[in-house]
């Protein structure tokens, strides 16, 4: 019942999307609407939330399964929506290895017209061969080609074109009304992403305080550039006879290009920061000798010494606690200097594991700014005054920010 994507049928959807990526000053009537969904929604009953299409997390790093993945993926099939399936990822690992576990565990969802999905909110979000690594590995076993997540920050910031040259669709996040509750499926018409290297996205995440039917809670939301029919072509589904076998090999994706190790130990250090060289002991294996030198000035510009805090102040999180809360809680701030969770994400954490503070003031940030780093946004910075400091710093598109940057 499934085969994979025809290129003719492939470039007409192509510029299918183009054409809409081009009128986004209005998101289109046909669009679909979609909600995706991970532990934190466990139970949610998503027939009643008005959604065309949910996905749901399968898996995280090396050791984590959503227990209730299965049950919303079933109960969206047998309603006739569409779906999909995604992988959080940690940059500590390797990627061959976290592709592989992701398969083992959605091994069942192939051919099922479900999309196979890469969230990708680590903490080395520059770490493009990473990613390339996995969606790689992921379309060779699955069928079908992965699509990836990530927000417009990092889209804008890294250089994403060996993704894009292969021909992976693009959910990019962008919160354009910030962080206001948004009453069901309403994309904002007069605020749309922005993106530096894909030509147009497959969906665009507008919200992650959305409210829908049937869950008391924030959710996040988003449009699908296309109908249900468009989700159902990334997903290699058809309805039509059997596939015919092609009459040559598909062609083997070209090896993720590797970093080169040059230039001077700061200029290593910048590209270190923007997450090119993955994390420890990736990173030490990719500098070589260079390692040490390259690590003392990273430590050094984060706050760090050696492997610890430099405030040596650390907490075990509980149960509910976030990193404002913990900030708060300590007199450590501001929270972005927060570390050592594990998801990568700094808005999820779990109980029991130990997070420590980098940074080195207790209150006001210091006289000189505020020093980007890897990851940060404009909102996890300065919270609900994001909108301010990007008119006191002259920044027209607010999510565009990057690493060793000074802020006011």
């Amino acid at each position: 019942m499934r085969e994979k994507l025809r290129a003719p049928r492939r470039l007409m959807l192509a510029l299918v999307a183009i054409l809409l990526a081009l009128s986004m000053g209005a998101v289109p009537a046909s669009a679909a609407d979609l909600l995706d969904v991970s532990s934190w929604q466990t139970g949610i009953n998503v027939t009643t939330t008005g959604a065309d299409i949910v996905v749901a997390k399968a898996t995280e790093g090396l050791n984590y399964v959503n227990p209730d993945c299965d049950r919303v993926i079933q109960q969206s099939l047998s309603s006739g929506k569409g779906a999909g399936v995604y992988h959080f990822a940690n940059t500590a690992n390797d990627p061959t290895a976290e592709a592989n576990y992701f398969l083992a565990n959605a091994k069942g969802y192939v051919g099922k017209g479900i999309v196979p999905i890469l969230d990708w909110e680590p903490r080395a979000p520059g770490a493009v061969w990473w990613a390339q690594t996995w969606l790689n590995r992921v379309e060779a076993q699955w069928g079908t080609k992965p699509i990836i997540y990530m927000n417009q920050g990092t889209e804008n910031a890294y250089d994403w074109s060996p993704v894009v040259k292969q021909d992976y669709g693009l959910w990019i996040a962008a919160y354009t009304l910030g962080y206001q509750p948004i009453y069901g499926f309403h994309p904002p018409n007069n605020a749309q992403p922005v993106m530096r290297h894909w030509p147009f996205a497959v969906a665009w995440q507008y919200t992650s305080t959305g409210r829908v039917n049937g869950w008391d809670g924030n959710v996040d939301l988003s449009v699908v550039y296309g109908s249900l029919d468009t989700w159902h072509a990334y997903a290699g589904k058809t309805t039509g006879a059997a596939p015919t076998p092609p009459s040559t090999p598909a062609p083997t994706p070209p090896a993720p290009s590797q970093p080169t190790v040059s230039g001077t130990d700061e200029q290593l250090a910048d590209r270190v920061m923007r997450g090119e060289f993955g994390s420890i002991p990736e990173r030490q294996r990719r500098l070589g000798s260079r390692y040490a030198a390259v690590q003392a000035i990273v430590n050094a510009r984060m706050g760090q010494s050696g492997a610890g805090a430099a405030s040596g102040v650390c907490v075990v999180v509980r149960s509910g606690d976030t990193l404002s809360g913990i900030a708060a809680r300590t007199g450590k701030t501001p929270y972005t200097m927060w570390g050592g969770y594990r998801s990568g994400n700094p808005n999820v954490l779990y109980a029991g594991e130990t997070v420590c503070y980098r940074g080195a003031n207790t209150g006001s940030r210091p006289s000189g700014g505020h020093v980007v780093r890897a990851g940060e946004s404009l909102w996890a910075i300065y919270g609900s005054g994001w909108a301010n400091a990007a008119a006191r710093n002259g920044i027209r598109a607010p999510y565009v920010i990057h690493p060793g940057q000074v802020l006011r």
